[in-house]
């Protein structure tokens, strides 16, 4: 007889949330103490990160009678990345567009300057250099932030589910 899995989503669903939130929970500490992003940060937030998805995977492997292969433990990280990105997404544009929106100015101003430099410094005709400005621009948005954060997330959570998936598969 076959064994029937359990579904993906109530973990993925749980464990997304709780992804996001604690993303959210970061971001205002970091902004509510005034503190800069830095590698010692990073390293906590990426061990957080396989913890939740190592947890998650864990128990879906105990809750399914200790059967998990590869393509779920995928799916559970990919599903709690979608969700817990979409959360923080959303947030992260919310905060730019009306908590933060002083960042992005700066943003466009440092590229800005940037840009005029290379474009003074490869001589640049007039069409390159507007078209140069204007690709400038588009990164420093609160919608582009927001849209690349969510998808480092889907990454991050996607390789950590493909590396606990090989470490926890029965196949």
């Amino acid at each position: 007889m076959q064994h029937q899995d359990i579904p993906v989503k109530p973990y993925a669903t749980n464990f997304g949330v709780i992804y996001g939130g604690y993303s959210i929970l970061i971001m205002v500490l970091l902004y509510a103490f005034n503190l800069e992003s830095n590698t010692a940060i990073s390293i906590f937030n990426f061990i957080i990160t396989v913890a939740i998805v190592w947890y998650a995977i864990h128990l879906y492997k105990i809750d399914n009678e200790a059967q998990i292969d590869l393509t779920t433990s995928i799916k559970l990280g990919l599903a709690i990345g979608v969700i817990g990105g979409l959360i923080y997404g959303s947030y992260n544009y919310i905060h730019y567009e009306w908590i933060e929106p002083e960042l992005i100015t700066e943003m466009k101003m440092n590229n800005e300057a940037e840009m005029e430099a290379l474009i003074e410094q490869q001589q640049m005709n007039e069409e390159e250099a507007q078209m140069t400005r204007d690709m400038s621009g588009a990164f420093a948005s609160p919608f582009t932030l927001a849209t690349l954060s969510l998808l480092s997330i889907i990454f991050k959570t996607f390789l950590v589910g493909l590396i606990v998936g090989m470490v926890k598969r029965n196949n």
